[in-house]
């Protein structure tokens, strides 16, 4: 790409196919970031923070979220692309090593996250068929998924339409069950249910929170993933601000609601890793048939995070690719407009998932959440700091107003507050239990990376530079 052409197009040219439809982008954005942090991981803040804790612990990263939203709408309109922020990293960030270092630690998270809910999914699965190991469970969902994303994008979208269906609707009936057994409590007692605990509103202090964003963010984590969806979908600037907003007010409303409804009938303090507290509330209501079908539902969103999962991962690795910051092999696509080469490398490489045949899949999946959560704030404070540098140069007249297809409010507050929140969170994370084994796993990490970007920089002396 000549500089010339670079400065006409500000991203390259995709062989990627716009077929995914306006209602795959809704259901998407809405399903990415209802997974299993929600139906699962949930067990944990409420055991550590309590349940009002809890509540404010996801209004918190729920807020932090829509700023991020609203960040990652403005861009996606304005620059619709496959990479997302890791591209717009490339074209706002003087320095290369920025977009090659956030794209490399998003697709590994990713990658992490996929192995962590193939585990969790055939965790489930083994319960119903306890002759059949969780490695072989593992192993036959990731084969599945990875025929339905070698068919098209449309594939994808088709499947995770119906994944979020299925999430939403359980959510719904959740809340309704919970808010049943709550009249119900109250009309035989006359007990007003409470989030205030023996030990208070905040058993573990204020401080606990921030503590406990690791697993909050991870849950939140993926709703990031509509900005990928934009360079494959058939109209992104015309659908996209009737969806940011919405499904951001969307999720929040369901974590919340979701939340305070467990939180109220859940006794605090008899939290069990072994059971979802989501089956257990059901099973309190007296309808047995239902746990099984929540069971079922939290199948379903574990397989859905992992497609998703790969979605992103092979996205990721094809911008990259495209931008000279990853091998060349991984830019082809096939006729269908899919990048089949990096589909079957990521497959290949979520194989780490049947480590839970010698690692209890429990601890598996406590270790992956654990050591993948601090990417998806690292993503977010980039998707800020991207846009304030594009409404910046918008202001100064470095790109013409006409390119502001969804204008983000409170400019510059809105993505200062998120990288400053942001940086909060993953500082705060080093201070709580095995913070420190986190910071260093972290911090090794990025050194691995840079010291291979330097290297690769060495061998591709051209990195493609899409704005001066």
């Amino acid at each position: 790409m000549t500089t010339s052409e670079s400065q006409e197009n500000p991203y390259p040219s995709s062989n990627l196919k716009k077929n995914l439809k306006n209602r795959h982008l809704l259901m998407i954005s809405l399903g990415g970031s209802i997974g299993t942090g929600l139906f699962i991981g949930i067990a944990a803040p409420l055991s550590t923070v309590g349940p009002l804790g809890t509540i404010i612990a996801y209004l918190m990263a729920g807020s932090i979220m829509l700023s991020t939203m609203l960040c990652l709408g403005e861009l996606s309109c304005a620059f619709p692309h496959a990479g997302s922020f890791q591209h717009y990293a490339l074209m706002f960030i003087p320095n290369p090593i920025w977009s090659y270092t956030i794209g490399w630690l998003y697709w590994l998270s990713w990658v992490l996250s996929m192995a962590a809910d193939l585990t969790a999914a055939s965790m489930i699965a083994h319960q119903t068929f306890p002759s059949i190991p969780i490695y072989l469970f593992s192993l036959l969902i990731l084969i599945v998924l990875t025929s339905v994303h070698l068919t098209s994008v449309r594939a994808f979208g088709e499947s995770e339409y119906w994944f979020s269906t299925i999430k939403v609707l359980a959510i719904i009936a959740f809340i309704g069950v919970g808010i049943y057994l709550l009249n119900h409590q109250y009309s035989e007692t006359h007990i007003l249910p409470t989030f205030k605990t023996e030990k208070g509103w905040f058993p573990n202090g204020f401080l606990a929170i921030l503590v406990c964003m690791t697993i909050v963010t991870y849950s939140f984590q993926g709703v990031e993933l509509i900005g990928s969806a934009a360079g494959e979908a058939q109209s992104p600037q015309s659908v996209l601000p009737k969806i940011i907003t919405g499904v951001a007010f969307r999720i929040i409303l369901f974590y919340v609601l979701a939340i305070a409804v467990l939180a109220l009938v859940y006794p605090y303090g008899t939290v069990h890793s072994e059971i979802s507290p989501f089956v257990w509330v059901f099973n309190k209501a007296g309808i047995s048939i239902a746990s099984y079908l929540m069971l079922f539902v939290i199948f379903c969103a574990a397989i859905s995070a992992a497609n998703s999962a790969i979605y992103a991962s092979s996205r990721m690795l094809w911008s990259m690719a495209q931008d000279k910051l990853a091998p060349q092999y991984f830019s082809d696509v096939n006729k269908r407009g899919v990048p089949t080469k990096g589909i079957l490398f990521i497959a290949i490489i979520a194989l780490v998932s049947l480590f839970s045949k010698y690692i209890a899949a429990e601890k598996l999946y406590i270790y992956l959440v654990a050591g993948t959560g601090q990417v998806g704030c690292f993503a977010w404070i980039i998707i800020a700091w991207c846009q304030y540098q594009f409404r910046k140069g918008v202001n100064n007249g470095k790109f013409p107003k006409g390119m502001v297809k969804f204008k983000s409010p409170l400019f510059p507050w809105l993505a200062g507050v998120s990288i400053i929140v942001n940086i909060v969170i993953i500082i705060g994370v080093w201070f709580g239990e095995s913070g420190h084994f986190i910071l260093l796993s972290e911090v090794v990490l990025v050194i691995i990376i840079l010291v291979s970007y330097f290297f690769y920089k060495k061998r591709n002396s051209l990195i493609i530079k899409t704005l001066d």
